[in-house]
């Protein structure tokens, strides 16, 4: 994952496959949550994991996920071949979807 051009454009798609951005405050205040990234698309590994766009990505392996930094520092922890059990939110649902990290094209 890469920073977008701009503040708070969305970010483009990585090693799995999610272009996210980060959450304005209304939409923190209507899920009454207080930290994540929306996914803005997902393809590749995320995709196949069962990853949906407008999914809220709160943690990754239980460390909490404030920023889309945050999700690239914690992805790269992992690396490559390893498994990121992402916790999500859709709608008012939490559920964890495990995504296996693959390798980054550059």
């Amino acid at each position: 994952m890469r920073a977008g051009a701009a503040a708070g454009a969305p970010l483009e798609q990585g090693r799995l496959g999610l272009a996210v951005a980060p959450l304005t405050r209304e939409e923190k205040d209507a899920a009454d949550i207080d930290s994540g990234v929306r996914v803005v698309s997902a393809a590749g590994a995320a995709a196949e994991a069962g990853v949906q766009p407008g999914d809220i990505v709160l943690a990754v392996n239980s460390h909490r996920i404030d920023s889309a930094e945050e999700l690239r520092t914690q992805l790269t922890k992992i690396g490559d071949g390893g498994v990121a059990a992402l916790l999500v939110m859709r709608g008012e649902a939490q559920i964890f979807i495990p995504v296996r990290i693959g390798k980054s094209a550059a």
